[in-house]
């Protein structure tokens, strides 16, 4: 579908997604196109759903690749709508081990992905977003607070993502731009546990549906997307540092109320 033409039917502005293609990411770019922004919904994987609507355009992009990256500036660049908030959410999980059997070439990869491809598209769009006093939010996790066992890989990557969104701040602290993390608790994804599931356990459904054994609700991509929105459409003055959001059955990483 041909991008939105003028600035008129998006009064908000353009939206890039990143990791746009399931999950949290394809949520948040179609609540985002109803709020009123026009949306690049980028990711490795290009699905036609997004291409469904007029106000997102789908955009192939890796972000731990330059070049790749620099197209997506290019595009935005491009775009006849003013960029104003980029959310970084592409991510990958590590399959749960100990970090004794844990596989290296886990923790480098999720690394590079989820932390410095952040760092990679953030800097690509950091003038576009100053420019024009936007707002770039980070979806992190809980766990990039409270770790958990066999999950040191993941949680490792999710710390530093906070360390880099608390840097930030501090950086650009009297720059018009807001900065915001989202760092869900236990969630569902799409489909059976969601992709997220299916790599930590192997595909494993037994040791998925475990994990969500008696819990009537978890988070789910929706719960994100509606948080990501109600963050990005708050007046220009109030900037929503951190939002921990986890279902109601989930007190802590430890702790969670299962009826069953």
């Amino acid at each position: 579908m041909p991008a939105p033409s003028s600035t008129a039917a998006c009064p908000r502005g353009l939206a890039v997604v990143t990791g746009a293609s399931v999950g949290i990411g394809r949520a948040t770019a179609t609540a985002l196109e109803k709020a009123g922004y026009a949306v690049i919904a980028a990711s490795r994987r290009l699905t036609t759903t997004a291409s469904q609507t007029t106000g997102i355009t789908t955009h192939q992009l890796d972000v731990t690749d330059a070049d790749s990256v620099s197209a997506l500036e290019c595009t935005v660049a491009s775009h006849p709508v003013p960029l104003t908030l980029l959310v970084n959410n592409a991510g990958i999980p590590t399959r749960a081990a100990t970090i004794a059997d844990s596989d290296l070439a886990d923790w480098r990869g999720t690394y590079e992905t989820n932390v410095v491809g952040a760092v990679q598209t953030t800097q690509a769009l950091l003038p576009h977003l100053i420019r024009n006093r936007g707002h770039v939010q980070f979806i992190g996790s809980t766990v990039g607070r409270v770790p958990y066992e066999r999950g040191a890989a993941y949680a490792a990557s999710k710390y530093a993502l906070t360390a880099l969104v608390q840097t930030l701040r501090l950086e650009l602290n009297g720059q018009p731009l807001r900065i915001t993390e989202i760092a869900p608790g236990m969630m569902r994804g799409d489909d059976a546990g969601g992709e997220f599931m299916r790599t930590r356990f192997d595909n494993d459904p037994q040791a998925i549906a475990a994990v969500y054994q008696g819990v009537d609700h978890p988070l789910t991509p929706d719960d994100i997307a509606d948080t990501v929105v109600w963050c990005a459409t708050r007046p220009a003055h109030v900037d929503i540092d951190l939002l921990e959001i986890r279902p109601l059955a989930q007190a802590a990483q430890h702790k969670v109320h299962r009826t069953r």
